[in-house]
């Protein structure tokens, strides 16, 4: 099972200032302990001591925008949490640097925007280290590489690329690598969805001929959900080899800075491993390269 149906029992939820919305789409605020009360989260990969609980509530804020439709890197939990791989790494981060993260749920197709516009500090969702980006905002290191992956229905064993698939539909999500990789396929039309969750739903339902996703997206859906994993398969290699990095307002030089030396530590300590066996229980130890170690072969995408 994904990790959503599995509650971390060293670390429980309390009730009060952690509710939330429960809806997976707009205007979602995750709430922080109120001053005084101890930071304790149902489903996690944190560890950390009373006392580093007890500091972490005293840092201040950094806002932090993020799209939570995309497991298992940033998502509401069943029990109506903002939870994921990102949201773990960003609050260790914040621990060593010295901030603490608060998340505002964005759509994707608008968080560039709301970043630059200063709604929020900074953006902590998959979000892909583009050179075009890097002209309007600042970027952390990168912190994990993802592939693209073509995914099709199990019976469709002739399908190895997106041209095995002319004719039909595929979809991806809105303003992402995969949508741009299906746009450019002479022959299969995109159908864009805003949360890939539900083009996963028309995939097994027949309405879709594949969707472009990436690892997260296969780790979660097709490799442990048990409603999808004998339906879907991955129909071959990876497309492209990407590098996940923190989105930071251009004005803000020392909070990238600050991620930047946090981010290391995390690296230097075990920790971002230990996050990712957590997150990523069925890609096994090896499956991320630490980014900057991956072979130049690979073909990052610019896309």
């Amino acid at each position: 099972m994904g990790p959503d149906l599995v509650s971390n029992p060293r670390l429980r939820s309390q009730s009060g200032p952690h509710l939330l919305v429960a809806t997976l789409f707009l205007g979602l605020v995750f709430g922080l302990p109120l001053p005084g009360q101890s930071v304790q989260y149902a489903q996690s990969a944190l560890t950390w001591t009373e006392a580093e609980r007890d500091y972490f509530l005293t840092l201040p804020e950094v806002s932090v925008g993020t799209d939570s439709t995309w497991p298992p890197m940033e998502y509401i939990n069943r029990q109506g949490e903002l939870v994921g791989f990102d949201i773990d790494l960003l609050r260790e981060i914040g621990l060593r640097a010295g901030f603490r993260p608060v998340f505002t749920t964005v759509p994707w197709d608008g968080i560039f925007a709301g970043l630059m516009a200063g709604q929020y500090d900074m953006i902590a969702s998959s979000v892909t280290l583009l050179d075009e980006r890097t002209r309007v905002m600042r970027f952390s290191e990168p912190y994990l590489q993802a592939a693209q992956y073509l995914v099709v229905p199990a019976a469709r064993t002739d399908v190895r690329t997106l041209r095995d698939l002319a004719g039909g539909d595929v979809g991806a999500q809105i303003g992402t690598t995969g949508s741009r990789l299906v746009e450019a396929t002479p022959g299969v039309t995109l159908r864009a969805y805003d949360d890939l969750g539900l083009a996963v739903e028309d995939l097994d339902r027949g309405r879709l001929a594949g969707i472009v996703a990436d690892t997260a997206i296969v780790q979660y859906y097709i490799l442990s959900h048990p409603r999808y994993r004998g339906n879907l398969r991955v129909a071959d290699q990876p497309y492209t080899v990407e590098e996940y990095a923190f989105a930071i307002r251009m004005d803000l030089p020392e909070l990238q800075a600050g991620v930047n030396k946090g981010l290391e530590m995390v690296k230097q300590d075990g920790t971002l491993k230990k996050l990712e066996a957590f997150w990523f229980p069925d890609l096994g130890p090896d499956h991320f390269d630490t980014p900057g170690e991956a072979d130049a072969s690979d073909g990052h995408s610019d896309g």
